[in-house]
Formats: C-alpha cells, sequence, structure tokens
C-alpha cells in the first residue's frame, strides 16, 4: 500500500463517521494485514507520516498567508494607508482558517475540505490506539463494534487457511514452541495443512512465507522436507492430536 492509500483510509474515516474512526482503523489495519500482510507498527507509522504531511501542508497555507499579509501591511504602511483590517486579519488567523481541498489533494476521489481540527483529531485517534497497543490495555469499545473486530480476527486469514484451520496452525505453533528458527516445522505445516485441504491450493509457498512473516520467519525461503522422514512422521502424529483436540473442520 503506498501513502494515497492511507490519505484515502484516514479521509474515508474522518469524513463518513468520525465518531467510529478509531473502530474504523482498527478494522481497517486488520483487513490490510490479512489481504495484504500490513503489520501493526507499518500501519500505523504510515498514518502518521500522512498526518504528518496533512499538517505541514496546512501550515504552509498559513504562513504563506502570513507572509501575503506583512507584504501589504508594509506597502500600506508606506503609503500612510488604513492597516487596522489587515492586523486584524494578522491577529485572528488561524491554522483552522486554512482547510485543504479534498477534489485537489485525493485527485477527485473525495469532495470538500479537510480542517486542520479534522487533522489533530486523526492524530490523537491514531495516538490513542497505539497508547492502547503498546500499554496492553484493552480498547473502549462497544459491544456492537467489539463483536464486529472479533469477527474480522477470526476471518483475518481466510485467503491462506480454510475454515477455522488458523486456529490448528497457532496451536502447533504454540505447543510445539516454535520460533523464527523452526524452519522444518513451518514446512510441515505448509505440505501437511495442503495435504489436508486445509490451505487452499492456490496459495503458493511464496504467499506461505509472507503470511509466517507474523511468526518470526523472515527468512526468503523454506526448503523443501522429507514426509516420511522419522521427526517428521512424530511431527505428523503431534498435529493429529491438536488437530483432534480442536476438531478442526473444513466447514
Amino acid at each position: 500500500m503506498n501513502l494515497n492509500n492511507y490519505l484515502n483510509i484516514l479521509i474515508k474515516g474522518v469524513i463518513e463517521d468520525p465518531k467510529s474512526l478509531k473502530q474504523y482503523l482498527i478494522r481497517t489495519q486488520k483487513i490490510s494485514e490479512r489481504d495484504s500482510f500490513v503489520l501493526i507498527d507499518e500501519f500505523y507509522s504510515k498514518l502518521n507520516l500522512v498526518i504528518d504531511d496533512l499538517k505541514a501542508k496546512c501550515n504552509k497555507r498559513y504562513l504563506d498567508r502570513k507572509n501575503d499579509l506583512y507584504i501589504i501591511l508594509n506597502l500600506k504602511k508606506a503609503n500612510k494607508e488604513n492597516t487596522i483590517d489587515i492586523e486584524n486579519e494578522m491577529n485572528t488567523d488561524t491554522l483552522e482558517k486554512f482547510p485543504l481541498n479534498l477534489m485537489h489533494l485525493t485527485e477527485g476521489g473525495f469532495r470538500g475540505f479537510l480542517n486542520y481540527s479534522n487533522i489533530e483529531y486523526m492524530e490523537r485517534v491514531v495516538l490513542e490506539i497505539l497508547n492502547d497497543k503498546f500499554n496492553d490495555e484493552p480498547m473502549e469499545l462497544q459491544q456492537e463494534e467489539k463483536n464486529e473486530l472479533d469477527e474480522v480476527e477470526k476471518e483475518l486469514y481466510n485467503n491462506i487457511f480454510i475454515g477455522n484451520a488458523i486456529y490448528l496452525f497457532e496451536s502447533y505453533f504454540e505447543n510445539k514452541l516454535m520460533n523464527s528458527q523452526s524452519r522444518t516445522d513451518f514446512r510441515f505445516l505448509f505440505e501437511q495443512m495442503k495435504k489436508d485441504k486445509l490451505i487452499y491450493d492456490t496459495v503458493s509457498l511464496g504467499q506461505y512465507i509472507m503470511f509466517i512473516s507474523k511468526y518470526g520467519y523472515l527468512e526468503k525461503e523454506l526448503k523443501s522436507i522429507e514426509m516420511s522422514a522419522v521427526k517428521n512422521i512424530q511431527r505428523a502424529n503431534d498435529y493429529k492430536e491438536y488437530k483432534t483436540n480442536l476438531k478442526v473442520t473444513l466447514k
């Protein structure tokens, strides 16, 4: 996703339903992680870059006008003209008086204007989400909104796994105490879950490697393994046990 995508996310959220901006951003991040493997830190870092750029654009309009007023003021003083109106404008100008035109900003994607207060609100919401994340405190969501986010969480990797098979993957991962060095286990899961029709046939090994980066595996390759090897037979037995315990189906 490029910065224009993040700009559109922010504008859509603040224009259509500003009161639900927090829940909208959380939900959009989860969908972006599911569809494009955009992790949470990257998502909010990019949002902050966009917000900083929007603030800079407003500041530039504000300072450009200030500069114009100083020029006009000096000309009026030189001509001994009344300067009260100019001085009043200079003293009362605020960033809020210099909104950004959304037609120009989004190349026709949105209409209307974005005020500086809108941008500050975006910034506060993003900061609140990040504070919730780093403080490990539950977000204050309305029950209906929380349920909606839970559904997104369940469906987060349904472009990789069939049904609720993500839970089998995570059960194996946790029980086996896997980490970023667990190459054979990662490859075993890919082969076994493909065989069991729990990973879509259309999912390539490259897509799977992108997915497991969420679990710390950051290498570009995942070497093939011999599924009939003794250690992999034991892995298969453990896998079957976890699968039975979870009662994973293709529903």
